[in-house]
């Protein structure tokens, strides 16, 4: 997507924990005038050629793109409070990596534009060691216009930056999507691991051919999105009772060692509800029908 604007060359970070100081860094090493507020004063200590601001106001007055990333929406809540007038974000952008719940982004989303303000949140995608890679992947929702003006700005934290939606809550939810999607397959990861621990395996094997494998089951995981976009179960790979009988050997498997049966046993349990409802001979993405009845 081309942006409208050149790069504005000043930002102002707002949150100097260790994704904030890290962006605060990028944007000075890339030649922004930076400036920098955190409600804690010293943790902007170290940053070179960045100037510290005494209140967020100050911080906020100081560039047109003004990114906040603390610890909680609350903690933005009582910074907008704190102001003395929101309208200093006339003609302004915030764009908030702040976690928090969609309710609290629709909140923010609405002071911010009754303010004169364009209002986008994000979220990094990335480790604070990550940043700034042309790897790291960054969602980004809300004010279009804003967006397409300060895209070039905002590849500085990623260099993959995706828009998703015009609602700024829509990052979020993104960000519980495929956090779900990292925090399962680490309970996974972590369960193989206890198995070939039991069994004197070795980790390092494991860790390996996890490594050799993953590229092959990324695509099929994207393929059976897709069937979930399509709406369409209709078998071409995979079926749900060829995979029943795989999973069924797994929780069996792991009744033998000392492990919480809960993990095996709901993915088991799932698959055996699809088989009973009748989608058996239907694509492995069919038990997504049991996780969320369709009407």
């Amino acid at each position: 997507m081309e942006t409208t604007n050149q790069t504005s060359k000043k930002v102002s970070v707002l949150g100097l924990g260790q994704m904030g100081y890290r962006i605060a860094q990028l944007y000075s090493e890339a030649g922004y005038e930076v400036t920098a507020w955190n409600r804690t004063p010293g943790k902007g200590e170290g940053l070179e050629r960045v100037q510290l601001a005494e209140t967020a106001e100050q911080a906020i007055l100081a560039s047109p793109l003004v990114i906040t990333i603390i610890l909680n929406n609350k903690g933005v809540f009582e910074l907008l409070d704190g102001l003395t007038d929101t309208r200093i974000f006339a003609d302004k952008a915030l764009v908030n990596f702040t976690s928090g719940s969609t309710a609290e982004a629709d909140s923010i989303e609405k002071s911010i534009s009754d303010a004169g303000g364009a209002y986008i949140h994000g979220a990094i995608q990335a480790s604070p060691e990550q940043l700034g890679l042309k790897s790291a992947t960054v969602v980004i929702s809300g004010n279009k216009g804003a967006f397409e003006r300060y895209e070039n700005d905002l590849t500085i934290i990623g260099g993959k930056i995706r828009y998703l939606s015009d609602k700024a809550a829509a990052s979020l939810a993104m960000d519980t999507a495929t956090s779900t999607w990292v925090y399962g397959a680490f309970v996974g990861l972590l369960y193989g691991a206890e198995l070939c621990r039991q069994y004197n395996l070795s980790l390092k094997d494991y860790a390996d051919i996890i490594g050799d494998i993953s590229p092959e089951f990324i695509d099929y995981f994207k393929q059976e999105v897709m069937v979930v976009d399509r709406n369409d179960f209709r078998l071409t790979s995979s079926s749900v009772s060829l995979h029943l009988a795989v999973v069924q050997r797994l929780a069996d498997s792991f009744k033998d060692i000392n492990v919480k049966q809960d993990f095996p046993t709901i993915i088991r349990n799932l698959l055996a509800e699809a088989e009973q409802k009748g989608f058996g001979e239907e694509e492995l993405a069919a038990i997504t029908k049991v996780i969320a009845p369709r009407k």
